[in-house]
């Protein structure tokens, strides 16, 4: 998703509508802050893992992605 679909998307919400991302193990966190890093796509990726790794641990070309912490 690129920041242009998701404002689109978070703009059809009320303004007062909490944005969480799914849990390490179960349920639901809030993004507590969003930071640009570089990034690429990890081509063996388990289904635990994160289908993006930094740089040094990526199998596919760099793309910048934003990393919530």
């Amino acid at each position: 998703m690129t920041v242009e679909e998701l404002i689109a998307q978070l703009q059809a919400l009320p303004p007062g509508t909490p944005v969480l991302v799914e849990g390490y193990e179960t349920g639901f966190d809030n993004i507590l802050k969003l930071a640009e890093q570089q990034v690429g796509q990890y081509r063996n990726a388990q289904k635990w893992d994160g289908e993006d790794q930094t740089l040094d641990r990526s199998t596919k070309p760099e793309r910048a992605a934003l990393k919530r912490w």
